[in-house]
């Protein structure tokens, strides 16, 4: 207990802290104000971080739905491919997107969930994904040839019991490779699984991602799969993830500039036939029964009317008759577009 001339001393600042021999002592009041000083200076020596409009830390109306696109797709190729792992009918279906801080959706998650930690090689960072423990323990019930009880005692997940689980998680990633290749090309891998929440913390930080809750149904049990995709993960393919991107493909097929010139070098050395129709007549077969050796025949093609050029046997150019030397000639003066039309 301190003496009241002790109390009165320590808040005038005059108690003084033994310290080794060396240091000496310290004076409290002078220790505050040191440290005032030093919380005052940081202040002031704090810089504004500018805001970049046009690429802000959160994913735009457009990339949830692009990114809501790409996993209802995933939720199609899951409903094909679970019920081989589970033994069982299973159809997964996107029920809910949203954004926000990664630690406030932790909040809201049981003790004991199994977090799975997935990179999308060459994407930066880990997403999370989480199956709720209802759902989860009936899938490894399913697995083990037992019989799912609903609304059964919730129990820590044993060694094998993760091991399972991450085998799930290993069958899907062939499935989110696929969803996600209408976007980007990328190679899922599972880098680690651990019920560790400080620790999926500590990676994840306070980053802004997006959730896409999935609904599981198996053996009359519902339960939620969560996937978390930070923002910095899907920051460098922010200006190719539109809706309409997943509609229409990844890219459009490019074309190789060494590759066209090589084509029409090579197309310059090719010989294509090239013929001119003068014009028609229509004779009957007794007229042309009586033809003779400097009989004129009559074509349905005036003098100044161009005559049709066809080059391998489709019709190109309209062009006059004419001579070049000793040889007669066709100059083109109009070009035939759309088969025939003009």
């Amino acid at each position: 207990m301190l003496s009241q001339a002790e109390i009165d001393a320590l808040l005038a600042g005059a108690i003084e802290i033994e310290q080794s021999a060396s240091e000496g002592s310290v004076n409290l009041a002078e220790l505050m104000e040191q440290q005032t000083g030093k919380a005052e200076k940081a202040v002031s020596e704090k810089q504004v971080r500018p805001y970049n409009f046009w690429s802000p830390d959160h994913f735009s109306k457009d990339q949830m739905r692009a990114v809501e696109l790409v996993h209802e797709d995933l939720a199609e190729r899951l409903t094909s491919s679970l019920p081989t792992f589970v033994r069982s009918n299973m159809r997964p279906r996107v029920v809910h997107t949203e954004q926000g801080r990664f630690h406030d959706f932790l909040k809201d998650l049981p003790a004991g969930s199994l977090f799975h930690m997935i990179t999308l090689a060459p994407l930066p960072g880990q997403m999370v994904m989480t199956i709720s423990p209802e759902i989860s323990y009936t899938i490894l019930e399913q697995r083990l040839g037992g019989q799912s009880s609903r609304g059964g005692k919730v129990r820590v997940l044993t060694e094998i019991d993760q091991f399972l689980l991450r085998a799930l998680i290993e069958h899907m990633l062939n499935d989110i490779k696929a969803a996600w290749s209408k976007v980007v090309a990328i190679e899922p891998s599972l880098e680690d699984s651990t019920t560790n929440q400080h620790w999926v913390q500590m990676v994840m930080g306070n980053e802004r991602v997006m959730l896409v809750a999935f609904e599981l149904n198996l053996n009359n049990v519902s339960g939620l799969m969560n996937i978390y995709i930070p923002f910095p993960m899907l920051k460098p393919i922010a200006n190719i993830l539109k809706p309409h991107i997943w509609f229409t493909g990844r890219k459009e097929k490019q074309i190789d500039p060494d590759a066209r010139r090589k084509n029409i070098e090579n197309l310059n050395v090719v010989r294509l036939t090239t013929r001119v129709f003068l014009g028609n007549a229509k004779r009957t077969f007794g007229e042309l029964m009586k033809l003779k050796v400097g009989d004129v025949i009559q074509l349905d093609t005036s003098i100044n009317q161009d005559v049709v050029i066809q080059i391998s046997n489709k019709k190109c150019f309209l062009g006059k008759i004419g001579k070049s030397g000793k040889y007669y000639a066709v100059q083109i003066t109009e070009k035939i577009l759309n088969n025939g039309d003009y």
